[in-house]
């Protein structure tokens, strides 16, 4: 390994060195990303951070795409296992409670992940990747509305929810409910964005509700 390589994975011991120096990339380009717009990262630009040479980076990465991917997956799966923490379990405290902690988390979860998918905006070729590796992994959106709709389906056979809801029609509007409050507050003027915190017990109230009279 040249000096400059051994410098770069200093402190990983626990790694073989291979494994540290691709770790560190990925770290490097994970901060990149949080400092700058996809567009303006070159490979250069990852290669000074890590202080690596250029070539080294294509040793473990077909392209800067591709190290940019790996970063982007590795935030992505941050937020997913967030959600999943953050959600409580069927037969705990009451179903007004526990669908107003989904739809917290849902809310943290699309609040971190629409500026991801935004700032991949003028890199197509990155965002279509993104988003074909996310809808693949374990981990994909997919997974946060089923863990949701599983959620109601088990509160059902406990006998705490009616054997009459759509479980999946539920789930499409809660997390939809809360996407739709996460763009409103990028697109709309200051003056006209809801409050998503104040806005969700009464989406929750409502949902328990129905819309038809009592």
């Amino acid at each position: 390994m040249s000096p400059r390589r051994a410098k770069a994975v200093t402190g990983r011991v626990d790694q073989d060195p291979a494994t540290a120096l691709r770790e560190h990339l990925v770290d490097v380009a994970e901060k990149l990303l949080a400092e700058r717009q996809v567009s303006a990262i070159t490979t250069r630009d990852i290669a000074r951070a890590a202080d690596v040479s250029t070539g080294v980076l294509y040793n473990y990465f077909a392209d800067k795409n591709d190290l940019l991917l790996a970063a982007l997956l590795r935030r992505y799966q941050v937020l997913a296992d967030r959600f999943l923490t953050d959600v409580p379990e069927p037969g705990t405290a009451d179903i007004r409670t526990n669908l107003h902690a989904y739809a917290r988390a849902a809310l943290n979860f699309q609040a971190q992940l629409l500026p991801i998918a935004g700032g991949l905006l003028s890199e197509p070729v990155l965002l279509h990747r993104f988003i074909d590796a996310i809808h693949s992994a374990p981990f994909g959106p997919q997974h946060s509305n089923q863990r949701l709709a599983g959620y109601l389906a088990a509160e059902q056979s406990l006998g705490r929810l009616s054997r009459d809801v759509d479980a999946v029609a539920a789930t499409t509007l809660l997390m939809g409910a809360s996407l739709t409050l996460i763009v409103a507050g990028h697109l709309l003027p200051a003056d006209l964005r809801p409050d998503p915190i104040a806005q969700l017990p009464h989406i929750v109230d409502t949902l328990l509700r129905g819309l038809s009279p009592a």
